[in-house]
């Protein structure tokens, strides 16, 4: 087994951290998609619907039938505008977490991919599936959440 480099007890005794960093852990499956959907909505892509379809039928009337463009142009401005400072965040999210999955021991990686790839994974499952025992497991599990709170710098961080 690799030697773990990083245990640490700060996460898995304060239970705010220790959410914040699984939802990061989870969210990095999520990234690509995120970040592909910022830069669809920056480069144009799906079309946005401005107007309801929920109501069958719907006669528009007089004045939405011509709603203003001015209007919808400014609202499809600040949203290309909040998708770039998103796309921006998404991204050096995405590459911190690639950088982090580069130097973090085997055990921690595959807890990494084997609890969090799926979405609410109870640790009795992955350690089972994994074939471990509790101190190996556990081990893997708080030296990779210490990592991730250490590089997003999570100490001390009140949420908010």
């Amino acid at each position: 087994m690799n030697q773990l480099k990083w245990i640490e007890t700060r996460v898995k005794d304060d239970k705010r951290l220790r959410r914040q960093v699984d939802e990061l852990l989870h969210r990095y499956f999520r990234l690509p998609l995120l970040i592909q959907q910022a830069e669809e909505i920056i480069n144009g892509g799906p079309e946005i619907s401005l107007r309801s379809s929920l109501t069958v039928n719907y006669a528009a009337s007089e004045s939405m039938s011509h709603p203003h463009r001015l209007k919808e142009q400014q609202h499809y401005d600040q949203m290309v505008i909040e998708a770039e400072r998103e796309l921006i965040v998404l991204k050096n999210e995405f590459d911190k977490m690639k950088a982090i999955r580069t130097y973090l021991a085997e055990d921690e990686l595959d807890v990494w991919d084997h609890k969090y790839k799926r979405r609410r994974r109870k640790d009795i499952h992955v350690r089972d599936e994994l074939g471990w025992g509790n101190d190996r497991y556990y081990n893997a599990l708080d030296g990779l959440r210490g990592q991730i709170a250490d590089t997003f710098r999570l100490w001390g961080k009140k949420s908010g």
